[in-house]
């Protein structure tokens, strides 16, 4: 078994209001968010490759940025994404799959450039859950009371809570079964979904439930990356 991580890297980050650099290389502290991203793969250590997908007018800037603050990118693959994120998914399988010998076993591991606080507990018990169960969605649980309106202005109906997940990354698969599914899905397909367990649901796998982290926050808004500078200083 190979381990592969995938960071998807593809958004230009609108909410964030940032015109001129997207949200994954503003900086948290002195750091940019995708640099403690990738990291956070990078320390783990089992990982025989990762791939990067971002735009492709920030593919010299993606690369020039990790070697700035000292990652070597001997084994890291920075390769443009695709129009959504299922086409940036699309597009990494691909790379890996010609790039290297896939066996059924492979695994990978796909997370959000602007989760930068991913823990090494996390990375574990995907690779872990994977192995058992052949795909899993990292979540955590939903705390408030949450409701449905089908107008967006009117109370339509409440939600139990305790069947509700908050739904983090990393998504992570075998790397063989991924690649067949994402390729089996027509264009239309690929905009329709919003993540890729979803579509392995929908196809009738089981995705096990792994437990995220509280820490382990998407960052997308000016507020987002005020809490992540309170986080790093709590790390520090």
């Amino acid at each position: 078994m190979n381990l592969y991580y995938m960071i998807l890297a593809g958004g230009i980050g609108s909410r964030m209001k940032s015109p001129e650099l997207p949200k994954q290389f503003l900086k948290i502290g002195d750091t940019p968010i995708l640099v403690r991203t990738v990291r956070n793969f990078e320390d783990f250590g089992l990982f025989r490759a990762g791939v990067i997908c971002c735009p492709v007018d920030w593919v010299e800037y993606t690369k020039a940025t990790l070697l700035e603050y000292g990652i070597s990118t001997n084994n890291i693959f920075i390769i443009p994404g695709g129009t959504n994120r299922n086409n940036s998914v699309k597009n990494g399988c691909k790379f890996l799959t010609e790039r290297f010998n896939i066996c059924d076993d492979d695994v990978i591991l796909t997370h959000d450039a602007v989760r930068p606080f991913i823990d090494s507990r996390i990375i574990k018990d995907n690779i872990e859950a994977v192995k058992e169960y052949g795909a899993c969605n990292t979540v955590m649980p939903v705390y408030d009371s949450v409701i449905r309106s089908s107008t967006g202005q009117f109370f339509t109906e409440h939600l139990h809570r305790a069947e509700l997940y908050r739904v983090q990354t990393p998504q992570s698969f075998k790397l063989f079964e991924l690649n067949n599914l994402i390729n089996s899905l027509s264009e239309s397909e690929l905009g329709e979904y919003t993540d890729v367990a979803s579509i392995f649901a929908d196809r009738g796998y089981r995705v096990k439930l792994v437990e995220g982290s509280d820490v382990n926050i998407k960052l997308t808004t000016p507020f987002d990356m005020a809490v992540a500078e309170t986080v790093v200083m709590n790390m520090a």
